[in-house]
């Protein structure tokens, strides 16, 4: 047996597998709730920690109707209600302060319907990019165009990821209500539900509270220990040149 074949077989007997990569498909979902007030509804606001840079799609799930009507409702979520929020979404730099949302130069993006108020913006640190109804679609929305779907590029860093029902201004993002807005189909006291997936071919997601680490796939082992077995191999190899 040659001495690289020797090599290969010892870093796969090591580390118990093949040297195949590791699966690097990575989801999180997020539930809640907002609940209608007598002077407006409530707003959800997400910690999202980036300790490096990376990219990743977010699909919302909230509104249970083909319209706006109740004959076409649907119980996506299947919690025997039915009330829809019409999902406003944003992302806000998080600077570390007592409250971020009352800088309004913290705001980065609002994307509220696939194809409409979603600009797509692209800066050095932040992008988005809307994605459309085929993949909004696939985490059931029935109402794909009212539940927004999109990828994100964030420079490493802090952020908040906001869920409110249409629609939420910065003001009101700072005074800690949606004032004036109303949940359809519900009365004060009652709610809308919704879920958020966050997906990513090359991050994975790990939720401790209302905090979301978004963090890089691990190199397996077996991947290291074959690097340092082509490494070594090499060396072998010119030592032996030398030899001779």
């Amino acid at each position: 047996m040659s001495q690289f074949i020797k090599i290969l077989t010892a870093a796969a007997l090591i580390s118990g597998s093949s040297l195949a990569p590791a699966q690097a498909a990575n989801s999180l979902e997020i539930n809640g709730s907002l609940f209608q007030l007598v002077d407006g509804t409530t707003f959800d606001s997400w910690k999202i920690v980036m300790p490096t840079a990376g990219s990743f799609k977010v699909n919302v799930l909230a509104y249970e109707s083909t319209d706006n009507t109740v004959a076409n409702a649907q119980d996506i979520n299947g919690d025997g209600e039915f009330t829809y929020i019409d999902p406003d979404t944003h992302f806000w730099l998080n600077d570390g302060s007592a409250n971020p949302l009352s800088n309004a130069a913290n705001h980065l993006a609002r994307c509220d319907d696939i194809g409409n108020n979603c600009p797509a913006v692209d800066t050095a640190n932040f992008k988005l990019d809307d994605l459309g109804a085929v993949f909004g679609a696939s985490d059931g929305s029935i109402h794909a165009q009212r539940d927004p779907a999109y990828e994100v590029t964030l420079a490493a860093g802090n952020y908040l990821f906001v869920m409110a029902d249409y629609r939420l201004t910065e003001a009101e993002a700072a005074g800690g209500i949606n004032t004036g807005d109303t949940i359809r189909n519900t009365d004060v006291g009652g709610h809308g539900d919704y879920r958020v997936t966050f997906s990513s071919d090359n991050l994975r997601f790990s939720l401790s509270g209302d905090t979301i680490t978004v963090s890089q796939v691990p190199v397996p082992a077996a991947v290291w220990l074959f690097g340092s077995a082509i490494i070594g191999m090499i060396g072998i190899g010119r030592r032996k040149v030398v030899a001779a």
